[in-house]
């Protein structure tokens, strides 16, 4: 099938992809990347009433015609998914290598004896100890790159006996998983991800406060910004990650590939547009986003309190916005002849002109965010109704581990904290759901005085029927009542829970 390029792609916060061509077609691939579907382009030459041609097919088992379409969409996703998809078959020979040893943890070393690279664009390089994965600070200091070793996506039945019956004690690391059959070989391969210094999962924590501190040593004019300067430590996810840490907190688990196939494809659902509606055509999506690829540029959804967005627009620098001032961006870019941040305040109102033979538009990207961040707030306000489930929050439910006895107790809370970090978006849509039926309870208790006063007009019969049954409506309301407090006391349970990781 041949296509005049990509125009947009497009993670949601479900981790589905959506990559529209210029030719019209569209392709959309599921949060576990295990399922695809393709809308073709509308033949200019057909009937007006002829059906849009569709395909769904499984990633593994696509066709000549449609793979490389498919394996761009893929690529995208692993980037910036939560865990990647890695299918054996449409991974090149050469980007696979075979090892003995199923392990998922890696040990960093301590800052007295890390021995960070610089690289040619001034990005700031740390490696682990076994050199299985490296992670790569951006010249800005603002986000970074990480590189690491993972297993390929095995089937499930294979994946849960893997995670649960190949854990072992181990003298060296609370954490090991090693071969049950020394002699038997796997495949993995080699992943690629880009992050955010503003979202920083717990696995790299340790490692990027081992590169800020080396970025602080070339960047001199941010040491009174920056806790660093005096105490060696950085502030993740609320968690100070100082230099002194125990062997323990030096170790971290890299992410895992999801299973080969999808343990719920029911939750597969599309977000194709009829092409019959009447509706204003846009090029930006009406569901909650999490990454947009337009043009060559990247264009993240920070989700916090107050949603930001943040640019990179692939020359080493970031345009973030200024929180609840939305209008406002600070430009982070990094000069490296003097070794320096500049950085750049814009407001939307007034954005600075193009220049001549610039790599990109400032003016066209920051009001390409500023629309992106305004579609963003406005879905969030209508999508007020609990989360749909997906596949990858019912797979993430059913690989969690089942016992710990075997484990030491350090492995406990580090499996423990990654449980409650994985299932944390099933817990929200459980709490959303609990709140909306107190919410509906209450709103029956404050208006029972209607459902009083259309007693009045029934006759003295039908009455006095109603007043029999009272006592089992004051039941009901008791019932009611003792159901409203248990659940905000599960509320109370997962935001305590919460709030230990």
């Amino acid at each position: 099938m041949e296509t005049s390029g990509v125009s947009l792609m497009i993670m949601y916060e479900d981790e589905s992809v959506d990559v529209r061509y210029r030719n019209g077609s569209q392709l959309q691939l599921s949060p576990c990347g295990c399922e695809f579907m393709l809308v073709k382009a509308t033949d200019t030459h057909g009937h007006p009433l002829q059906p849009t041609e569709r395909v769904r097919q499984r990633s593994r088992f696509t066709v000549s015609t449609y793979k490389e379409l498919m394996l761009a969409a893929l690529a995208f996703r692993n980037k910036y998914a939560s865990r990647p998809y890695l299918p054996e078959e449409l991974l090149p020979s050469d980007h696979k290598k075979l090892f003995f040893s199923i392990e998922s943890g890696v040990q960093w070393p301590e800052l007295s004896s890390c021995e960070a690279e610089l690289g040619p664009g001034g990005e700031v390089i740390v490696r682990s100890e076994d050199e299985r994965a490296m992670l790569s600070l951006s010249p800005s200091g603002e986000d970074f790159c990480v590189e690491f070793t993972c297993s390929l996506s095995q089937p499930q039945n294979q994946h849960e006996k893997t995670m649960r019956g190949s854990r072992t004690k181990d003298p060296n690391s609370s954490s090991r998983f090693i071969s049950p059959q020394p002699e038997q070989m796997y495949q993995s391969t080699t992943v690629i991800q880009h992050h955010s210094c503003c979202a920083v999962a717990p696995t790299w924590a340790y490692p990027l406060s081992l590169a800020r501190h080396h970025w602080m040593t070339h960047h001199p004019q941010h040491k009174d910004v920056e806790a660093e300067a005096a105490s060696s430590s950085i502030q993740v996810d609320g968690k100070t990650i100082i230099s002194d840490v125990s062997c323990l907190e030096r170790r971290s688990q890299l992410p895992q590939a999801l299973p080969l196939t999808c343990p719920s494809p029911h939750w597969h659902r599309w977000k194709f547009k009829d092409p019959l509606a009447r509706e204003d055509v846009s090029d930006l999506p009406t569901d909650l986003v999490k990454i947009i690829w337009c043009q060559g540029v990247n264009y993240r959804i920070l989700r916090e309190a107050v949603p930001v967005i943040e640019i990179s627009p692939g020359d080493g620098s970031v345009i973030r916005s200024n929180g609840v001032l939305n209008s406002y961006f600070t430009h982070y870019k990094p000069q490296l002849q003097s070794e320096q941040v500049k950085e750049l305040s814009y407001h939307f109102h007034s954005l600075p002109p193009d220049v001549l033979g610039q790599v990109y538009s400032v003016r066209s990207v920051v009001s390409r965010a500023s629309r992106i961040l305004a579609c963003y707030n406005q879905a969030r306000q209508l999508l007020k109704l609990p989360a749909t489930p997906t596949c990858l929050r019912e797979e993430k439910h059913f690989s969690e581990p089942e016992t710990f006895e075997e484990s030491p107790s350090g492995s406990v809370l580090v499996e423990q904290h990654m449980n409650v970090t994985q299932t944390a978006d099933c817990r929200s849509d459980l709490v959303a759901s609990e709140l909306s039926k107190i919410k509906r309870f209450n709103f029956l208790l404050e208006n029972s005085h209607l459902l009083q006063s259309e007693s009045k007009h029934v006759d003295l019969e039908t009455s006095s029927a109603e007043g029999a049954h009272e006592p089992v409506y004051e039941d009901h309301i008791a019932k009611a009542l003792q159901r409203t407090s248990r659940a905000i006391q599960d509320i109370d349970a997962v935001i305590s829970a919460a709030s230990l990781t």
